[in-house]
């Protein structure tokens, strides 16, 4: 995969709590150029003020954060958590970009993180002249023949994408279920400053609603695809996507690459070093290796 010189981050941050891990696993990434954020599904205009509040928090000024496409392509009922927001006051009060073309962002990016469901990218891709290189997706399950939620989403949507050839780095939820995050990494974050305080939260918060005691970093394995290539093997083929969401992948020559294997600790591990250096608002303490994190029981 290249080097991701411009990257523009689409989600649907602030339901399930692992985008708003990603965005902060990007933050604390210096190799990776964020220069925009686009929002995804539903009331998208809370989920840009939630990415504008992180990185506000984090130290970042991130320009711009624009709120995308609220409807599925597909008529899709959106399926709202409703805690989106809960834990960060007075969101109107973070400015975002709400007079900017979501999908002209996009498609002038010639790297794009797409975390959700993936209705922004679908129109981005068929925009003529678009300048998207290279997708780094999160979704899809490769080992079973169940839909995944970013793909079920919106399935018309997700059908242009991988039908465009545009070149797409592809992780299903069968590697990133395999990844845990626990309550030894929420104390750990918890202690590390005033965004690893929001992190612990919102963490928390997604514990509740979901009845766990752990989280799967689904988004933040993505962001590691193109930062740290070696903790994946990959195969490459073709991903196509039924009318139920299902996404066969038929490996031979492709536009695509999926994810066919991960080293589980490893990725769990790097994930919290760069989220803590996010949180640190020093990038020059990612330890290549993960050596921070050796070693940690990351579900303690």
């Amino acid at each position: 995969m290249q080097t991701a010189s411009s990257l523009t981050f689409d989600t649907d941050l602030g339901s399930d709590v692992d985008d708003v891990l990603a965005l902060a696993t990007i933050l604390g990434s210096p190799e990776l150029d964020l220069s925009a954020i686009t929002t995804v599904y539903g009331d998208t205009l809370v989920r840009a003020r939630m990415a504008a509040r992180v990185a506000t928090v984090a130290g970042r000024s991130i320009d711009p954060i624009v709120p995308g496409r609220t409807e599925t392509r597909s008529g899709r009922p959106v399926w709202w958590a409703g805690h989106e927001g809960a834990l960060l006051p007075d969101l109107d009060r973070e400015t975002v970009a709400t007079d900017s073309d979501p999908i002209g962002v996009l498609a002038a990016s010639p790297t794009v993180v797409a975390v959700g469901p993936l209705t922004n990218v679908a129109e981005a891709v068929e925009r003529p002249g678009h300048q998207i290189e290279q997708l780094c997706v999160m979704g899809g399950d490769f080992l079973s023949a169940d839909p995944e939620h970013n793909i079920k989403c919106d399935v018309d949507a997700a059908a242009v994408v991988f039908g465009s050839g545009v070149p797409a780095t592809v992780i299903g939820i069968d590697q990133t279920s395999r990844l845990r995050l626990g309550g030894a990494v929420v104390a750990e974050l918890e202690a590390a400053g005033s965004l690893g305080q929001l992190l612990g939260a919102e963490m928390r918060q997604f514990w509740s609603f979901s009845a766990s005691d752990s989280n799967v970093p689904h988004d933040p394995a993505a962001v590691l695809m193109l930062t740290d290539p070696d903790l994946f093997t990959f195969a490459t083929g073709r991903i196509e996507v039924d009318g139920d969401g299902i996404t066969p992948f038929t490996p031979g020559d492709g536009p695509h690459r999926i994810v066919a294997d991960l080293d589980a600790e490893a990725v769990a591990q790097r994930i919290v070093d760069r989220i803590l250096v996010a949180c640190a608002g020093s990038p020059t303490q990612v330890i290549n290796g993960g050596g921070r994190s050796s070693g940690r029981d990351l579900l303690a």
